[in-house]
């Protein structure tokens, strides 16, 4: 089983080796490491649950970016087929 939210991340890689501040879905391990990122789906079935994406995006705001070397290999695991 994984996690995930919205993370700003610093794509670096993807730009050069300059700073590249990106809102991005970071997906995480059982150990609450982050394994990997993707571009932010940002909608949603209605406009309550839309709120919810909202406040997870403001929520990303709070927290400081990801680094590259924040990233873990993704191995897996044991469960992930439930």
């Amino acid at each position: 089983m994984f996690t995930w939210n919205y993370r700003l991340v610093n794509n670096k890689r993807d730009n050069g080796g300059e700073d590249w501040y990106c809102l991005q879905e970071v997906v995480y391990n059982k150990a609450g490491q982050p394994t990997g990122h993707a571009a932010p789906c940002l909608g949603s079935e209605d406009m309550e649950s839309m709120q919810d994406v909202w406040q997870m995006v403001q929520d990303a705001f709070a927290l400081p970016p990801l680094q590259d070397e924040d990233f873990v290999k993704y191995e897996r695991e044991e469960d992930d087929d439930d």
